[in-house]
């Protein structure tokens, strides 16, 4: 019985892409390519990230990581310009973006003419052998997709849930405060917020260090201060030396859209110093795209990221994360330990120490001529004003149009013209109000969104006549009580489910 014949190694071919990086020229299994496309014009940096993550973009509904191979593979380049080609690699679970100078072609190579390369006794080989075209006079280094992906520092993705978990959180809906640290857009959930200050002159702290900068005194209770920005990764690696403790206080440069956000979690209280306060965004739970991973270097304070209306995405920190933070954890007790008996006293003594007598609300403090306040669970979100409203054709004078926001259509009403008072100074400057009323979504048009407060029932007292004079019949009707904020003044609270009937009522007429 003859053998069976030996196949012919020779007419066998294998399906490349090759690439240019810097002076080379590499090749990647076209098995391997899920598609290549050009630099993307948003990419969202990821705060804690190696250097070579570049940052994230999303490529129809999923987050690729985008890595510069010359920094991941020490090779000579110049990125002082982020522009080329990202070739989207996938090998099972995992997905990445590779960053090119540019493409070349697809190579249908005989199985001759590659060459492979041993692996190393110890390590991954990237690069596993090479191609000889034109008779040796063309070598193309072939790069390991398994390999590349199996660096420790390459980012992963992790699982999404599976379609019957997202289904069934399709309809739940999360409210968070957006804010700006370390140059990125953050977000924490509202729950996880007491309120929002501007930057007090901070008292020193004994237990300063690079991320506590101070603290203060918060009617009667010591709080510290951390500033997430370092907290998040800002001015590591050489980036920034630590400052020494001081006896000065801290703040002194303080800008104006700085503020303190009071982070509070399981009876833990922290300010946490944010650049600037954006907004308040709502997103579904099945919204959250998952964060990348490391083996070497984890990035477990986020709990995911979410797009935000073709801006830049947001990174949703996890509150149970921080919690968990060793800094932040010894930061918070060491106060805790040091000035509770300190602050007990002081709240009971003090002269602007609150009552705490009942049930707390946490209030969204806005402007409209007046020093306005409203329960936050009255609010689905606030935005800035834009230029994506469109007018509508025999509406309302204070009707400005439709707002296209999530495959939802509101009516963005601009309130100082309903109730006759002043147009704004600057409308571009102005935000909107996304509430929900019998059915119906409005977007209310107010002067600016200033910060978020908790109060107690205690604090809460009739709005003075003299002020419910001063307010206008439509306003009075909706006001229903009035604090006195010893760092604002005199907030009057409004109840929105009156002032949109108002609306409704004005809108019929």
């Amino acid at each position: 019985m003859e053998n069976a014949a030996a196949p012919d190694l020779s007419s066998a071919v294998e399906l490349y892409g090759s690439f240019h990086l810097g002076q080379a020229e590499l090749a990647l299994p076209v098995a391997a390519l899920q598609e290549v496309v050009n630099y993307p014009a948003a990419v969202t940096r990821v705060p804690l990230a190696p250097p070579h993550l570049l940052g994230l973009f999303n490529l129809r509904s999923t987050l690729i990581p985008i890595v510069d191979l010359c920094q991941l593979l020490r090779l000579s380049g110049d990125r002082a310009r982020l522009t080329g080609k990202i070739a989207i690699v996938e090998l099972g679970d995992a997905r990445v973006g590779l960053l090119f100078d540019g493409t070349g072609e697809i190579l249908r190579v005989p199985a001759a003419q590659k060459v492979a390369f041993e692996p190393p006794a110890n390590g991954i080989a990237v690069i596993a052998g090479a191609l000889k075209l034109n008779g040796g006079e063309r070598i193309l280094q072939i790069l390991s997709a398994a390999a590349l992906l199996g660096l420790p520092d390459m980012p992963r993705l992790q699982h999404r849930a599976d379609s019957m978990q997202r289904r069934a959180q399709r309809a739940l809906r999360e409210q968070t405060v957006s804010f700006r640290a370390a140059g990125a857009h953050v977000a924490l959930p509202m729950a996880a917020i007491q309120e929002i200050i501007r930057v007090p002159t901070l008292l020193p702290s004994p237990l300063a260090d690079e991320l506590c900068i101070g603290m203060l005194n918060l009617r009667g209770a010591t709080l510290p201060v951390v500033d997430l920005a370092r907290l998040l990764g800002a001015g590591s690696d050489g980036e920034a030396e630590a400052e020494e403790p001081s006896d000065e206080p801290s703040n002194q440069a303080a800008t104006d859209e700085q503020r303190i956000v009071i982070f509070q979690q399981q009876g833990v209280h922290v300010g946490l110093l944010v650049d600037e306060v954006r907004s308040i965004v709502g997103y579904r739970a099945d919204d959250l795209l998952p964060m990348p991973v490391y083996c070497a270097r984890q990035v477990p304070l986020f709990a995911g990221c979410f797009g935000h209306d073709g801006q830049d995405s947001i990174f949703l920190l996890s509150p149970a994360a921080l919690l968990a933070h060793p800094q932040l954890a010894a930061i918070a007790e060491g106060h805790h330990e040091l000035y509770r008996a300190t602050g007990a006293a002081s709240t009971a003594a003090g002269p602007n120490a609150r009552r705490h007598t009942g049930m707390r609300e946490t209030y969204v403090m806005f402007r409209l001529g007046h020093l306005l306040g409203v329960r936050i669970r009255q609010l689905r979100e606030v935005i800035d004003y834009g230029g994506e409203i469109v007018t509508t054709p025999g509406a309302p004078s204070f009707v400005r149009g439709v707002l296209h926001l999530r495959r939802e259509l509101i009516t963005v009403v601009d309130v100082r013209a309903m109730l006759g008072m002043a147009p704004h100074d600057d409308l571009a400057q102005t935000k909107i109000l996304i509430v929900e009323h019998s059915g119906e979504k409005f977007g209310l048009v107010v002067d600016t969104v200033d910060n978020i407060v908790t109060l107690d029932d205690g604090e809460r007292v009739p709005v003075p006549a003299v002020l419910l004079q001063q307010a206008g019949a439509a306003l009075r009707g909706c006001m229903t009580e009035a604090v006195e904020l010893p760092e604002h003044g005199m907030l009057m609270l409004i109840d929105l489910g009156r002032l949109c009937e108002h609306v409704a009522l004005e809108a019929a007429a």
